[in-house]
């Protein structure tokens, strides 16, 4: 009698196979692990799969009639993957006559295929636009749903330009044509688009940048914000709302950022601003309502961020590799755990190389396959190697910045995802490969 045990869903599943009606109650023995990339490039889909014991007669790999899924079974148990196209192979494909835990194909896309992987410019799309945002819609505090900003309060949402915006209109403004008068950084900084230009909140108007909601501090909701992430008591014992921060006091331009927490939770959900008034609230920890509803699971989360971030520099500078910085601020959040800080920063920096920005992968290790993403080399930095690879006159390095919080988070996934990989194809030199999902605009 044949026992089906699904361990990973309907996309990737995992079958024992039994004899004994009386084995019902045993353990699911070690899954088969099926890697596939889809290569648009070249119109072929990588598989890649790992076996818990070496490879025999009775091993078998086949491809589902439409193409589009693959099945292995070895040593009584059966695996199968959707794959991220659809491929024009037999159906049983062939096993290495060497008795090996490591299978490997190449399958060629069907002519009739229309590759799941997106296009260079769709790879560089933004995780919620301005244009895809509801007007006077709330903002929530995503993990509590504490109201931070009340609905009716954000009139209209208007994108950001890119991060070098004020650079290139220096340059526009000292090169265009018929007017050789050079103006100083003052005379460019008057005009709104000096190197040192900043643009303020204004009530009323959301400005959305690649990964965070730039408000005025008036549309925040009363007690929703705390710049403290272990409420203070007042001497009746009730919570303080809203702790407000005494600008006279700070010392540095850095302590004009306060890490802004959720009234409710405590989670953190972005920076104060004490000389502009402003709060810029990261995307990933807040939710609000789309123009296009998706559904209450499918909002991007950090993981579309991040990898949005690396397309961007990319795009912008060129480089494909990036030590993640973490964000200054008068006060960060307690890590458990957390390395030892030198002059606020980490004793390791996490440094990301951009192998592939376009791919779409499949593995029995992620139930949503497939997914389209980016695949990366990252390791660990010491600070003086970082500073040293950033400031070299021929250095191919940009440095982002992101919380610290957030960036123990993307360890943890880039961890994850080196387990959808085979084990022989987890590392490279000293880089370990990682996956990085992205925004298609589609629902994630």
């Amino acid at each position: 009698m044949g026992l089906c045990i699904s361990t990973l869903g309907s996309r990737a599943t995992t079958r024992v196979q039994s004899d004994n009606s009386s084995e019902c109650n045993m353990p699911v023995p070690h899954q088969i692990l099926i890697y596939a990339e889809l290569l648009s490039n070249i119109r072929q889909v990588s598989v890649g799969c790992s076996l818990h014991t070496p490879s025999s007669s009775s091993t078998k790999a086949g491809i589902s009639s439409d193409g589009l899924e693959l099945t292995i079974s070895h040593d009584g148990v059966e695996s199968s993957v959707r794959l991220p196209g659809q491929v024009a192979s037999p159906q049983q494909l062939p096993i290495q006559s060497k008795a090996t835990k490591s299978l490997s194909w190449r399958l060629s896309l069907a002519a009739s295929s229309r590759p799941l992987a997106l296009t260079v410019s769709d790879a560089q799309t933004v995780p919620w636009s301005a244009s895809s945002l509801q007007p006077e819609s709330a903002i929530r505090c995503r993990k509590c749903q504490n109201v931070i900003v009340n609905a009716g309060c954000v009139k209209v949402w208007k994108d950001l330009p890119s991060e070098n915006w004020a650079e290139m209109m220096e340059f526009w403004h000292c090169h265009k044509p018929h007017d050789h008068k050079h103006g100083d950084d003052e005379g460019l900084a008057s005009r709104g688009y000096g190197a040192n230009a900043r643009i303020l909140a204004q009530p009323g108007v959301g400005f959305v940048d690649l990964t965070s909601f730039l408000l005025s501090e008036t549309d925040v909701s009363n007690a929703a914000i705390t710049n403290s992430p272990s409420p203070s008591t007042l001497s009746n014992g009730v919570a303080a709302p809203h702790e407000k921060y005494n600008k006279d006091n700070t010392s540095s331009p850095e302590a004009d950022s306060l890490v802004a927490f959720c009234g409710s939770c405590k989670s953190h959900l972005g920076v104060l601003n004490s000389q502009t008034s402003s709060i810029s609230l990261f995307k990933w920890q807040v939710s609000v309502n789309e123009t296009i509803q998706r559904g209450p699971s499918t909002p991007p989360n950090l993981c579309h961020y991040v990898s949005a971030m690396l397309l961007a520099t990319m795009a912008r500078s060129g480089c494909s590799k990036s030590i993640v910085m973490p964000m200054k601020s008068q006060i960060e959040p307690a890590q458990n755990g957390s390395s030892p800080t030198h002059n606020g920063t980490s004793q390791s920096l996490l440094n990301i190389w951009v192998f592939n920005a376009n791919i779409v992968f499949s593995s029995t290790g992620e139930r949503r396959s497939p997914i389209p993403a980016i695949k990366v080399l990252y390791r660990m930095v010491s600070p003086d190697e970082a500073d040293k690879m950033l400031e070299s006159m021929t250095s191919d390095m940009q440095d982002i910045t992101l919380p610290a919080d957030a960036i123990e988070i993307v360890l943890g996934i880039l961890s994850r995802s080196n387990g959808f990989v085979p084990q022989h194809d987890r590392k490279f030199r000293e880089w370990t490969v990682g996956l990085l999902e992205k925004w298609d605009d589609g629902g994630g």
